[in-house]
């Protein structure tokens, strides 16, 4: 839950002052107070006699929440409802060089990377479209893409060791493997000037834990991706970034002009849990919508009836006590 207008969550305070006030108040001897010369004659008196402890203190007790209510009513609270996106199309761009097995993420980064992947097919709707590239040395289309999400768990648990990391050769495959047809409805301009560009009609998803070795430059795969409208989101993983610039391990800088010259963004997961949260966050962002939707109205109420209550205990008990 969220509040559209936080600062007036400072009322709450009104009712806890309230409630010290009331507390207070009970510690005060009544100045007519009657004093019994022994306790035992005064639980004699009371035999049999319910208490109104409950009585007495109840109503007080629901007019201070009912009034605590109606301050957070008064700050506008709200629920975001996650929808469905309009289904899309996502091609899964995944790093299977030799270094993926190493140990650094439990049992190995490839083993860690299909977890994540699988985690992040099951967060998106169910008719959302998924294809498979696995890259090394070369690059293959493993599924083409498919709304059968079991299929694409299917072959991505299949994902086999190779060697180098032709990071271009996989963005290249990505590309190739989308339908002419939705490429080139995205390469045509907006239909009035100033009018926004239409939605992407893929994105890809690019995963690896290396630099680029050879085959097709990334950034010449990027300028053709802007082309079309298809943003590559990429993905960092292990290795550390201390070796972004020349040695092993992640080459940072590019991934992040990949993901800049393609309208995506770039992420870096050191370790296996750091992995599962960028593949669970890109899955509900990709996937779904969140539409705010106010309760204050449902809160306001309860707080009109938590009043109603407490006068009406207040009228039946209190009046008959005294």
């Amino acid at each position: 839950m969220e509040f559209i207008i936080p600062p007036l969550l400072w009322w709450l305070a009104l009712p806890v002052a309230q409630m010290a006030l009331y507390a207070w108040s009970q510690t005060r001897r009544a100045p007519d107070a009657i004093p019994f010369s022994s306790v035992a004659l005064l639980r004699q008196a009371m035999a049999g006699r319910p208490s109104t402890a409950m009585r007495r203190h109840l109503p007080p007790l629901l007019a201070v929440l009912a009034l605590a209510t109606m301050a957070v009513a008064l700050a506008r609270p709200a629920l975001r409802t996650p929808l469905p996106k309009e289904a899309a199309t996502i091609m899964l761009v995944i790093d299977v060089s030799g270094s993926m097995n190493q140990s650094d993420m439990f049992p190995s980064r490839l083993a860690a990377a299909k977890r994540a992947s699988r985690r992040f097919v099951e967060t998106l709707p169910s008719g959302f479209q998924v294809g498979v590239v696995q890259f090394s040395d070369s690059a293959s289309l493993v599924l083409p893409i498919t709304d059968d999400h079991s299929e694409v768990h299917a072959a991505i648990e299949g994902l086999q060791l190779g060697g180098g990391t032709h990071i271009g050769d996989g963005m290249q495959v990505a590309l190739a493997a989308l339908p002419s047809e939705l490429l080139s409805l995205a390469a045509r301009p907006p239909q009035q000037p100033g009018a926004p560009p239409p939605p992407p009609p893929a994105v890809i998803l690019l995963l690896t834990d290396g630099q680029n070795g050879g085959g097709v430059p990334p950034l010449e795969v990027a300028a053709q991706s802007r082309v079309v409208n298809v943003p590559v989101f990429t993905i960092g993983m292990g290795g550390g970034g201390m070796f972004s610039r020349g040695g092993s391990g992640v080459d940072e800088d590019a991934l992040r002009e990949i993901a800049a010259q393609t309208g995506g963004q770039y992420y870096f997961a050191p370790g296996g849990g750091e992995l599962a949260r960028v593949y669970s966050d890109l899955g509900l962002a990709l996937g779904w919508e969140f539409v705010r939707r106010e309760i204050g109205g449902y809160v306001a109420a309860g707080a009109l009836a938590v009043a109603s209550l407490a006068l009406c205990l207040a009228f039946l008990w209190v009046h008959r006590d005294f």
